[in-house]
């Protein structure tokens, strides 16, 4: 496939992901058919994209994938804090504690990465 062809692709699919996201939100309480296949369709995409990400990227420029996790993990607490204020999870469940303790573990070397100490 030529790089051209590879954008083009990569842009249908751009397009086809933010359409689909607009469709989910419209879901109501019923799920979709086929909705756990696409998830792991997704989930194996995702993979895969992680790693020529991270074959494209050079050993040098480690800080591309430092940058990824962390701001892909505050996208996710985000979410589950935007959930749990909107009553759509729980925070009552043993994950939930687990998850409070690793976030304010995190919270505090974080803060002291800041801060020198």
């Amino acid at each position: 496939m030529s790089p051209s062809a590879r954008s083009a692709a990569l842009n249908r699919m751009h397009m086809a992901v933010k359409e689909l996201m607009e469709q989910l939100a419209a879901v109501g309480s019923e799920e979709p058919e086929g909705l756990e296949d696409l998830k792991s369709a997704v989930d194996d995409v995702r993979l895969r994209l992680w790693g020529v990400l991270m074959a494209v990227n050079s050993p040098k420029d480690k800080g591309f994938g430092e940058r990824f996790r962390l701001r892909r993990a505050g996208e996710i607490l985000q979410g589950i804090m935007t959930d749990a204020d909107g009553g759509r999870l729980s925070l009552t469940s043993k994950e939930a504690a687990e998850l409070g303790v690793v976030a304010r573990e995190m919270g505090r070397r974080v803060t002291e990465a800041h801060t020198g100490g």
